[in-house]
């Protein structure tokens, strides 16, 4: 994606009257003073926290499924594997509902 020329069509959906107040105002606020200019504000919330907290408790956690994967591996080999659906639907849904509540 090229982002060159970003902002290049941004006025384009704007009347033609709004364009011209925006050039203005643009032209004014480049007069004011540097002590006039607006600042930018970033606020964390407390997502993040939280987000860090489970990354720094996932990375001591050893999960070990190669016995697991080694026995789905041969059952699916030998043609033993059975498709349980309603498991699979389950827990879609848990997984879904879980979802919508963040």
């Amino acid at each position: 994606m090229d982002i060159k020329n970003l902002n290049a069509n941004v006025t384009s959906g704007r009347a033609p009257d709004q364009v011209r107040a925006q050039e203005r105002s643009g032209k004014q606020d480049a007069n004011q003073s540097v002590d006039n200019a607006p600042t930018d504000k970033v606020t964390l919330t407390g997502t993040l926290t939280q987000v860090r907290d489970l990354e720094q408790k996932t990375e001591n956690v050893n999960i070990d499924n190669s016995d697991r994967i080694a026995t789905l591996k041969a059952a699916i080999a030998d043609g033993s594997y059975q498709v349980n659906a309603q498991n699979i639907a389950e827990k879609f849904m848990q997984s879904e509902s879980f979802l919508s509540k963040i």
